[in-house]
């Protein structure tokens, strides 16, 4: 069987040799994505900032400089560092010239971004490490979102079962908030209510995948 070089689950040897047209997908949107959460992580570094439509009622004396989280994700070593080295390495396997030296400000991480989505069609095709980048992406994105408060107490839940017109399952990595009544998979929309999504949970850690995908086609 072919895998895709994405997830590395089975493809369609016709209409996907390759790699899965949504596993692509998912790595435009997420470096769409990044530029924003960059930003975001700016507008949030003050203790007490609110996280998107919460609302917090501001002091004059913060009680830390800066919060630690969304530093992090914006310093040196973080995002545009991350994806800086990504954009080295693909240069050198394309045999593309070195390029600007970047730095870690938004208008060089937009750069870069911009130089990521140019080179999309051939790393999702030919590039060896494009596992590791779209991994690589989750991880930012999801970190950022949960240094925002958009991810508040999130939950691994595990990789969601939901079979797609292809047949293949979804593959995206549910998270689930401990205290929400559903769970919804960010990409094939598919829902589970709470004493569905904590028996998923149980399944999913519990039993071969090829059982799990039996118990989704019957259901």
């Amino acid at each position: 069987m072919t895998s895709c070089i994405i997830c590395r689950r089975g493809t369609d040897p016709v209409r996907e040799p390759v790699r899965h047209q949504r596993c692509a997908d998912r790595i435009h949107a997420d470096l769409i994505a990044i530029p924003g959460l960059y930003v975001l992580m700016g507008a949030i570094l003050t203790p007490g900032t609110a996280s998107p439509g919460t609302h917090v009622s501001g002091t004059k004396n913060a009680p830390l400089p800066v919060r630690l989280e969304p530093l992090s994700l914006r310093a040196r070593g973080g995002i545009a560092t991350i994806l800086a080295a990504w954009e080295t390495h693909i240069r050198a396997e394309r045999e593309l010239s070195a390029g600007d030296e970047r730095g870690i400000t938004e208008r060089d991480l937009a750069a870069i971004v911009l130089f990521l989505r140019a080179q999309l069609a051939w790393m999702t095709e030919h590039y060896a490490q494009v596992e590791k980048f779209a991994g690589d992406l989750r991880d930012i994105v999801h970190d950022c979102r949960a240094a925002a408060g958009i991810l508040p107490n999130m939950m691994h839940v595990g990789c969601c079962p939901n079979l797609l017109a292809d047949g293949d399952p979804c593959g995206v990595a549910l998270y689930a908030d401990p205290y929400a009544e559903q769970l919804q998979c960010r990409w094939c929309k598919r829902t589970w209510f709470r004493p569905q999504w904590m028996a998923l949970g149980k399944k999913l850690r519990g039993i071969e995948e090829d059982e799990l995908i039996e118990e989704v086609k019957a259901a």
